[in-house]
């Protein structure tokens, strides 16, 4: 008697094993996590919310591209994102729903933070992260507020940050403030080029319903796009502290904006600024599948 081995490919292993799998459904070792219950109400607040955020880095990275192909275009950051979004037609239309959409998001973060709905736990770990997205809906509540006040026709101040970044630094202790912040905000770079490594962005997708088209696209636009987002916030926070150590606004950057001037200004600028366009534009198409396919476990 003859006995025969055949070997399957890893792939045919993983795909055999998400389909025999009765409950937790993997694709390439990533496998959906348990994440705690949320009421019916916080799902809706979730997903538009996450399409208003896409949407805003999609025109950041769009026109930054458009600049680098010398197709018109400019660098441009949140603020400057949203005004554009007003100049389309039916442009207060627009910033109506955006406004409502990033409020939306601001709301889904605090509820991140408040229910720890990614399940992170009462840990120092767990507690830091859900700080993390409160603060993260702060500064989102005043991107909705701006776009909010422009689709009223109320205009928007611009000016705000720039005077109270002045204030800190005509102190000692504002300095201080301000170096924590450029400390804080380098650490969040660090962590979305390792989130974008590890891709447990992947966990939270309902993987069992998406074509395998979906996931490879879920996949490489959160990998670039967190990555892109992470050396974006690298630069800015080593702006914030190099003003912070010089006790001085001059070069300040404090956003979007002046980090992609920074990336533009280097050698082959432009290439690398069409580089970060496109990063950017897959971090909206990141933000676009998970408001479509992101998992919320609902309470029943």
């Amino acid at each position: 008697m003859r006995l025969t081995i055949s070997f399957k490919p890893l792939s045919n292993l993983m795909s055999a094993s998400s389909s025999h799998s009765s409950s937790t459904p993997s694709w390439h070792g990533f496998k959906a996590r348990e994440l705690p219950e949320v009421p019916a109400w916080v799902e809706p607040l979730g997903r538009a919310g996450h399409v208003a955020k896409g949407v805003v880095y999609f025109i950041i990275g769009f026109l930054a591209f458009k600049l680098a192909i010398g197709a018109g275009g400019e660098i441009s950051g949140s603020r400057e994102a949203i005004r554009e979004i007003g100049q389309q037609p039916f442009g207060q239309v627009l910033l109506g729903l955006t406004a409502i959409g990033l409020i939306g998001y601001t709301v889904w973060r605090w509820v991140q933070a408040a229910k720890d709905t990614e399940g992170e736990g009462g840990e120092a770990k767990g507690i830091f992260k859900r700080i993390g997205y409160a603060i993260s809906g702060i500064a989102y509540l005043s991107l909705g507020l701006y776009a909010g006040s422009l689709a009223l026709g109320m205009g928007g101040s611009s000016g705000s940050g720039d005077s109270a970044a002045s204030s800190l630094l005509d102190s000692v202790w504002g300095r201080v403030l301000l170096g924590i912040a450029a400390v804080i905000t380098i650490g969040v770079a660090l962590y979305f080029i390792y989130k974008a490594y590890q891709a447990k962005f992947m966990t939270k997708y309902k993987i069992g319903e998406m074509s395998e088209g979906a996931r490879k696209a879920a996949l490489n636009a959160g990998r670039i796009g967190l990555s892109t987002r992470g050396v974006a916030f690298a630069i800015i926070g080593g702006f914030i502290l190099m003003s912070a150590i010089r006790g001085t606004s001059d070069g300040e950057i404090a956003g979007m904006s002046d980090a992609l001037a920074a990336i533009a200004a280097q050698t082959y600028g432009k290439v690398l600024i069409g580089i970060t366009g496109f990063g950017l534009m897959c971090y909206a198409v990141h933000m676009f599948l998970m408001a479509r396919y992101r998992r919320f476990n609902v309470t029943s």
